[in-house]
């Protein structure tokens, strides 16, 4: 019989086991009606409703004219776009949006082992050692309740582009840079997929940096990390200015620290205790905090491999080690939360962490388990049984935590939502998330919930005889308009709206647009004896320039790779002539 190690060693092994590991942990979900599911109706009915705007002519898709009574919600502007525009394409394949989400978390599970794989093969030359890390990643407990439990699509996404920021960073600082693109990729992936991740992603890159201070001498190490920063800002544009232009406009829940539970103090209390972390991994959690199994015994073994590791990744690994524990201290209550800033403290749930424990912990244990079968074990039969034991742990207990969630629903449920959106002129306040609202539409969400679909006389007299409004338009026409006069329009406040009024018989002209008490649209009218006022959704300016600049930085990006790719096909040959 081959040694188990040659077995993985063949280059279509790995993605072999990726694909029964993959079956493993998805199929269960294919039995589950997401309807009945955590977060998972959210993220339908984004699928659901930017794909009416798109197909409406509307752009940019910022805003859903259904959502919240019809007074227009931002779904599309505070949430990664990747997660929203690649799921309505397949969407519109497969007609419902349980099924496009089911896919696509499918579909997250392969790139997540392949860009893991890629990664640890780029610092380790070993496909073994990849496999194994590679496995663990797709399989930590915590990573399968992002896709059971709680449907965290942003965050189970974000983790692809993980490994793929950490195999540009190690290129660029030991000396090959054959692939330092990788790192532009990798940013604008996390960007577009999940703020948090992002924030935290950057602070875990500093802490490498700085493990790492003495590769950062060379001049063009910083060259390169200006060029693919740069580069990865331009592509994002398109999302990060209208977020950030919309966060400096006014004040919206997803930014309360104390409407979104991002306090110091709330933090704190969401930290694990030790306990959590060696809980039963398939037990009556509802979210999966526990280590693992496999992932207890490898990590026992970091103090027999220590000592045998390559100089060649050597660097790498202990640097994973010290970010591991980290990782694994900041997801508990021992890190003092309280002491934090609130650019921390944005992660709302200190156990998030465990996220990116999966990926720093993944390259070390599986660095050790091959090394432990290679280097210390010393009969042959003792290396392939203790590979293969891996190997079957892995999908033994995967099974054994998907086994759990695995429940037999009714899934004509699944579709109902597509029909209610579909067919309903409004969705109801209550029926989605309100992180996205301003925050003072939040504070009385009685107010939204009561409040009819018109334009409100707040202060001063005026007659308002006739009004139509239609989705993100309307036309309202007013009489008898004493002194000065302010008037609430039926759209929550959201930049990108434009509003003109015709005096008498005089021309349009321009109305300024303000944030009324309830969290709405408002305009002040002076008077007049008739006016007419028409509201249009046009997007910022703002906006459609950071659409022209992430289309010119997609091009750099793309000139970048090819300039790269062609520079390290030069440099093959010219080895392999000398």
């Amino acid at each position: 019989m081959k040694k188990i190690d040659k077995i993985i060693r063949c280059k279509c092994m790995p993605y072999i086991l990726m694909i029964l590991l993959t079956a493993v942990i998805c199929i269960p979900i294919f039995t589950m009606n997401l309807f009945l599911r955590n977060e998972a109706t959210l993220h339908m009915a984004r699928i659901i409703s930017i794909d009416e705007v798109l197909k409406d002519g509307v752009f940019p898709p910022i805003i859903d004219y259904k959502f919240m009574n019809g007074f227009g919600y931002a779904l599309n502007l505070f949430y990664g776009p990747l997660t929203t525009y690649i799921p309505i394409v397949i969407y519109n394949i497969f007609g419902t949006a349980g099924l496009s989400f089911k896919v696509f978390s499918i579909l997250t599970v392969i790139v997540s082992f392949i860009a893991m794989y890629k990664c640890t093969y780029s610092i380790t030359k070993r496909r073994s050692i990849s496999t194994i890390s590679a496995l663990l990643y797709i399989s930590m407990p915590y990573k399968l309740s992002n896709i059971y439990s709680r449907n965290a699509i942003g965050e189970f996404t974000a983790l692809i582009f993980v490994p793929i920021v950490f195999e540009g960073l190690y290129n660029i600082l030991n000396g090959d840079k054959k692939k330092s693109y990788l790192l532009s990729i990798g940013i604008i992936g996390l960007v577009l997929s999940h703020t948090i991740s992002t924030i935290y992603m950057a602070l875990f890159c500093l802490i490498y940096l700085l493990l790492n201070i003495d590769k950062l001498k060379n001049i063009k190490v910083w060259k390169i990390f200006g060029i693919n920063i740069v580069i990865s800002f331009l592509v994002c544009a398109f999302y990060a200015i209208p977020l950030l232009e919309h966060m400096l406009s006014a004040d919206y829940t997803i930014f309360s620290p104390q409407k979104m539970g991002s306090t110091p103090e709330a933090v704190q209390n969401t930290g694990l205790s030790l306990g959590d972390l060696f809980a039963n991994e398939a037990g009556d959690q509802e979210i999966r905090f526990s280590l693992g199994f496999v992932t207890i015994i490898l990590s026992i073994l970091t103090f027999f491999c220590y000592k045998k590791i390559k100089k060649d990744y050597k660097d790498t690994y202990i640097s994973f080690i010290i970010l591991s524990i980290i990782t694994l201290v900041m997801s508990t209550k021992l890190f003092p939360w309280l002491l934090m800033p609130n650019f921390l403290t944005v992660i709302q749930f200190a156990w998030r962490n465990l996220g990116f424990f999966a990926f720093f912990a993944s390259f070390v244990l599986g660095v050790n388990a091959i090394v432990f079968a290679k280097d210390i074990l010393k009969k042959e039969v003792f290396k392939d049984t203790f590979i293969f034991a891996v190997i079957i742990s892995i999908f033994v207990f995967s099974f054994l935590g998907v086994l759990r969630d695995w429940k037999f629903d009714d899934l004509s449920g699944e579709s109902l939502l597509d029909k209610r959106i579909k067919e309903n002129e409004k969705v109801p306040v209550f029926q989605v998330n309100r992180e996205y609202m301003p925050l003072k539409a939040n504070n009385d969400l009685d107010y939204v919930q009561n409040r009819e679909n018109k334009t409100y006389v707040i202060s001063g007299k005026a007659e308002i005889i006739e009004e139509n409004k239609e989705k993100l338009s309307d036309d309202i026409f007013i009489e008898n308009v004493e002194s000065k006069a302010v008037l609430e329009l039926p759209y929550l406040y959201y930049l990108g709206y434009d509003a003109e009024i015709k005096y008498d018989d005089s021309n349009f002209e321009k109305l300024e647009l303000t944030e009324s008490d309830k969290g709405f649209l408002e305009v002040e009218i002076k008077q007049c004896q008739k006016a007419q006022i028409k509201v249009r959704y046009n997007g910022t300016i703002l906006e459609k320039i950071s659409y022209i600049i992430s289309a010119f930085g997609l091009i750099i990006l793309i000139i970048y790779i090819i300039k790269e790719r062609r520079n390290n096909g030069q440099n093959k040959k010219e080895k392999q002539t000398n």
